[in-house]
């Protein structure tokens, strides 16, 4: 997901860069220090109605995402299969839908193997000809944030490319190639 904005690596603000990389989207916002967090604000050419679709409906969702089973209501589980699409694999999210509010946002827990729980909160916002999807994970650690910051860039650039109808990009490759710019965000 996309950068909000500047600041510096610590327990006081967010870290991130205004810029782009590689000529997509900004780089997260990345708080680091006690609770971390990672921030993404990413405007999309298409209407609310259709990124709305694109991050709730499991079919788009596994065109960039992986595919979800379980019940995605409310008080529902999910497991959000990212590598094969096998359950209970090692490369799967799972957790529970905190709540829903169509069409603007939902929040579910992210439970992911060897992780405590965190949270991840997806909001969409009508703006102009587009729309905005902000994303914020939350109740990480450090070196969590650093690298879901470049996990979930990674993941809206796939996003980006759904939406476009181009072929989705390659997630270790592209995942590889923004680490470093998140790892440069976190103090030494």
């Amino acid at each position: 997901m996309t950068g909000t904005g500047g600041g510096t690596a610590g327990g006081d603000g967010p870290a991130g860069a205004g810029g782009t990389t590689g000529g997509d989207g900004p780089l997260g916002a990345l708080r680091l220090g006690g609770e971390a967090s990672v921030t993404f604000r990413r405007r999309y050419p298409t209407d609310a109605a259709d990124l709305w679709a694109a991050v709730t409906t499991p079919e788009r969702l596994a065109r960039w995402l992986g595919p979800v089973h379980g019940d995605l209501a409310p008080g529902g589980t999910y497991e959000l299969r990212m590598g094969a699409d096998e359950p209970g694999s090692d490369q799967n999210a799972t957790g529970v839908v905190r709540s829903c509010d169509p069409p603007r946002s939902f929040a579910v827990e992210w439970c992911f193997p060897g992780e405590r729980p965190s949270e991840v909160e997806v909001r969409v916002e009508p703006d102009g000809a587009g729309a905005v999807l902000v994303l914020v994970h939350t109740r990480l650690e450090d070196a969590q944030a650093v690298g879901y910051g470049a996990g979930w860039h990674t993941s809206l650039d796939q996003l980006a490319d759904h939406l476009a109808g181009a072929a989705v990009r390659d997630w270790d490759a592209r995942f590889a190639a923004l680490l470093p710019a998140y790892r440069a965000l976190a103090p030494r």
